[in-house]
């Protein structure tokens, strides 16, 4: 089996995959690392060189060849959920979490960062409204839900380890 994190920027998909992993003895697999290493450059270079669509089409590939991995727990994009087809495979290669994070808390995490390509020079809130609009639906149709709230990483990984297991349990009866 594997996990498949969804959720915005700054929702903490690689801080708490690599926790989940940890805890159930998976690797841990950051599609944006991915891209970034097969690429040789950032995904901010990418965004700026290539554009949004070239990304996303190396985000799509990314997760087709990842269909095949097994116990890994999986990082995924914010915008990776964008597209319908990236939907199907995400489907098949795990289940899906989504960390949801207050949109107050995001805003606050989005300021303290520089390096987004989305959120180059336009407003943060303007940029996080229209993203909500774009993509809240979407996430949610992850098969589990975490609310993140005021948990810390260890915290939101032991939960989503324990929810997952005791839905696997009850698939079982």
């Amino acid at each position: 089996m594997n996990i498949v994190l969804t959720g915005f920027m700054c929702a903490g998909k690689t801080t708490i995959g690599r926790k989940v992993a940890k805890l159930l003895d998976y690797n841990f697999i950051d599609t944006d690392m991915e891209i970034e290493e097969d690429q040789g450059c950032s995904v901010e270079d990418i965004f700026k060189y290539g554009g949004e669509e070239c990304f996303r089409d190396m985000e799509t590939k990314v997760l087709e060849k990842l269909k095949n991995v097994q116990n890994s727990v999986i990082s995924t994009g914010g915008g990776i959920i964008l597209r319908e087809y990236n939907q199907s495979i995400l489907k098949q290669i795990g289940r899906q979490v989504y960390l949801k994070v207050p949109k107050k808390e995001l805003l606050q995490r989005l300021k303290k960062v520089k390096n987004r390509p989305l959120l180059k020079n336009k407003d943060a809130d303007t940029a996080l409204e229209e993203m909500f609009k774009d993509r809240s639906l979407l996430y949610e149709k992850a098969e589990c839900i975490i609310d993140t709230g005021q948990q810390t990483p260890q915290q939101i990984a032991s939960e989503i380890v324990r929810k997952l297991s005791n839905e696997d349990k009850d698939r079982n009866l």
